[in-house]
């Protein structure tokens, strides 16, 4: 009798402590990814903050960028116009 309450003594133990090994590690990890101002989510935060500081100065450059590409539209739809009427007249 008293040699299964010492084996269910040290299985329940040896439970134990895989079990409070495998949630310290989890808790380790889990602080390692989002815990600290050093973990990979502070350090991911930080860089989406210097993308948006750095990418800033392009939102006036893109809305340039298309106005100049609107008046090249034009540009070419006038050429593209003056071309059609040239084949037409030299088709006559």
């Amino acid at each position: 009798m008293t040699v299964l309450v010492v084996w269910t003594l040290v299985v329940a133990t040896a439970i134990v402590l895989v079990l409070a090994i495998y949630l310290i590690a989890i808790a380790y990890f889990l602080y390692r990814a989002g815990g600290g101002s050093s973990s990979h989510l502070a350090r991911l935060a930080g860089g989406l903050v210097a993308v948006r500081q750095n990418a800033a100065p392009l939102e006036q450059r893109m809305r340039d960028i298309a106005k100049a590409l609107v008046a090249l539209r034009g540009e070419l739809q006038s050429v593209d116009q003056y071309l059609a009427e040239t084949v037409q007249a030299t088709r006559h």
